[in-house]
């Protein structure tokens, strides 16, 4: 969770559309993306987070080009143990190369 907010960020299109704790994220430019991405990261560091798992995963195809995946995450820390179990929805786009990150929903409950 300490790793590289530049590298993660290089997943997602922007602007990009966030969506957490039922409010919409406006980020318009990679600058903002990555700076909300490392903060995410970075507060996951604090609350003990060193890794995330994917625990569940749910791909509905649209298309040629893009897809909707939902990610079960368990984030855990140095020995293992649960820091947080969520879920989030990406709007992914193929283009020819890797799939592209367009807008994600945290489901927060």
């Amino acid at each position: 969770m300490a790793g590289d907010a530049e590298a993660v960020a290089a997943m997602y299109e922007a602007p990009l559309l966030a969506v957490r704790e039922g409010r919409a994220i406006h980020l318009p430019d990679k600058a903002a993306v990555r700076e909300h991405l490392a903060g995410l990261m970075d507060a996951y560091g604090k609350a003990g987070a060193v890794r995330a798992d994917v625990a569940a995963l749910d791909v509905l195809p649209l298309g040629a080009y893009s897809a909707v995946a939902t990610v079960r995450w368990h984030v855990l820390d140095a020995d293992g143990g649960l820091v947080r179990d969520f879920s989030a929805t990406y709007h992914l786009l193929w283009d020819d190369a890797t799939w592209r990150i367009l807008s994600y929903t945290n489901h927060d409950a």
